[in-house]
């Protein structure tokens, strides 16, 4: 029972690394390959804003459920003998999968804000990042180049 408690302590860690691993959307925060390269900016005015969920895409769900997997049954292997423990192995397995998929799922999920800003020249455009928080009518730096778009106080 022991080594499968710890097994199961290494495959509840693994997955609450996951949740370390997700990015926030911050002006304050830039790729390391946008030092030292030219940026555009624009001035605009924020118009509105709504609260968003950004969804980290990829491989975390999998790795969960693998890991939540592998937890599950060795737990599950400790119950009954026989037949009942190769059950219990599986019942096991298909809870610790779901589970580590979930705890993934949930892991990869950040509250963010989507702002709405008019560009001076009349376009608008909407950029999605945590901070800093604006106010409706607030004039604002627009920074692209990279691929990327970041707010920042005018």
């Amino acid at each position: 029972m022991r080594v499968a408690t710890q097994r199961g302590a290494v495959a509840l860690g693994l997955v609450a690394a996951l949740a370390a691993c997700q990015p926030n959307p911050s002006a304050n925060t830039v790729d390391a390959s946008q030092a030292q390269t030219a940026q555009s900016v624009q001035m605009g005015t924020v118009t509105s804003a709504r609260n968003v969920q950004v969804q980290r895409t990829g491989g975390n769900e999998i790795l969960g459920g693998v890991v939540g997997g592998i937890a599950g049954a060795a737990l599950g292997n400790q119950v009954g003998k026989g037949v009942g423990q190769d059950v219990a192995t599986g019942v096991g397995a298909a809870a610790g999968v779901a589970a580590g998929s979930s705890a993934a799922r949930a892991a990869g999920t950040a509250n963010s804000i989507e702002w709405f800003v008019r560009l001076e020249s009349g376009s608008d455009i909407s950029v999605i990042q945590s901070d800093p928080v604006f106010s409706i009518g607030q004039r604002v730096r627009v920074i692209s180049g990279g691929g990327q778009t970041r707010l920042a106080p005018a």
